[in-house]
This record gives structure tokens, C-alpha cells and sequence, in this order.
């Protein structure tokens, strides 16, 4: 019988979202941005990076690299350092102690590069729950490209309609969708419980243990 496997986000869901940092990291990568292409402010203003990166680059693979690689310059040191200090989220090791328990394969699929994610499970002493870590820097498209998900869900051998994704913000929502898995948001991170409705995922959570619910 094939196993369930529950593919999970990182800051916002099992670590405190690090809001200063982000708030920071976003606009010095936006002020970088508008000096040097041509993009409506008030059209990126609600998106995710990863989202600007797709829409400015439209389709350009070249373009697309580069703009990921200035996002990354921008990101990475301030991802380590707010890494060092990881808290996780209150219930989180209880749910994955559950989870475990029922014999439910656990992965982690971030946006953050590879170092920055490690050291964040490891300070928040919960890496040892994950039987695989996928990051932007193992993959092509960060999410709300699917490719982080696939990537998680062969490596754990979980068929796509035996995962789901948990995570923060719409851009988890939009790839866990893309390809029939479920989506469940949680509240409390990156993005108001509003925006996270209006991306429509399969459920919506405000506290990690919630999720239980969902699997009976």
C-alpha cells in the first residue's frame, strides 16, 4: 500500500517566520529590480519573489538565471544568519513526533538555499524528523514551480496523490496544485489568512497540531 508522505515548507511553518530580514532582503531585491528593468511597481507588489522572477523573465531561461542569481546574492547571507537562530514553531514537534509515529514520510521543500535550510533544522534540533531536504539550490524553479515538490516526493518514493504540502504562502498553494496535490495552508507566516483563502488551497490551518485533523 502506498504511503502517505507530508512535504513541508520551512520559515513560517515549522520555524517562526523571521519577518524583519524578509521585509529587508524583499526591498533591497526590489530596489535592484526597478533600476534595471522596466516593471510596474504596483503589479509586483503583491507577489511573491519567486513569482516577480517568472514574470519579468517571461519564459527567458538566460534571464530568468540571472535574476535568481541576484535574488540569492541577496538572500543568502541574511538566510544564514536568521538560520543560526532558529526557533521552531510552537507545536511542530509534537505534530512531527505524530506523524512519525504513524509512520508518515516527512520532507522538507524551501525556497532558501541549501545551507541556510540545514542550519535551520539543525538550531532548531528537528532535521533529524526529515527523511529528505529540497532547496532552491537543488532545483531549476523554486516553487510556485512543482519541482521542488516532485523532487521531495520521488526521492521519498510518495506518489503524488499521497502527499500533501504544508506551508505559508500562496506560492506553496500554487504548486501543490499544479500537479493534484493537497494543499494545506497555514496561517501565521508569510501571508494573511485573506490572501491565502484567495489562493485556494484544499485546507487551511492556523496551528501545526491541526493538521492531524485533516489525516484522520
Amino acid at each position: 500500500m502506498p504511503r502517505l508522505g507530508v512535504i513541508f515548507d520551512l520559515d513560517g511553518t515549522l520555524i517562526k517566520f523571521p519577518e524583519p530580514w524578509i521585509r529587508e532582503a524583499r526591498r533591497e531585491y526590489l530596489d535592484w529590480l526597478l533600476k534595471n528593468f522596466t516593471v510596474d511597481s504596483k503589479t509586483i507588489e503583491e507577489l511573491a519573489i519567486p513569482q516577480i522572477i517568472e514574470l519579468v523573465a517571461n519564459g527567458d531561461h538566460a534571464k530568468y538565471r540571472n535574476l535568481r542569481e541576484v535574488a540569492n546574492a541577496v538572500y543568502m547571507k541574511r538566510e544564514l544568519e536568521a538560520a543560526e537562530n532558529a526557533v521552531v514553531r510552537e507545536g511542530v514537534v509534537e505534530l512531527l513526533e505524530e506523524l512519525r509515529r504513524r509512520g508518515v514520510s516527512l520532507s522538507v521543500a524551501t525556497n532558501n538555499c541549501r545551507d541556510a535550510a540545514v542550519l535551520s533544522l539543525e538550531r532548531a534540533d528537528i532535521k533529524g524528523f526529515f527523511d529528505c531536504v529540497v532547496s532552491r539550490s537543488d532545483v531549476e524553479q523554486m516553487k510556485p514551480s512543482p519541482e521542488m515538490l516532485l523532487k521531495a516526493a520521488y526521492a521519498t518514493n510518495i506518489p503524488i496523490g499521497m502527499g500533501i504540502h504544508v506551508g505559508d504562502s500562496v506560492v506553496d498553494v500554487l504548486a501543490a496544485r499544479s500537479i493534484g496535490m493537497m494543499s494545506v495552508s497555514i496561517t501565521g507566516g508569510v501571508t494573511s489568512r485573506e490572501k491565502l483563502l484567495s489562493s485556494k488551497p484544499h485546507f487551511i490551518i492556523e496551528h501545526p497540531l491541526q493538521l492531524l485533523e485533516i489525516l484522520k
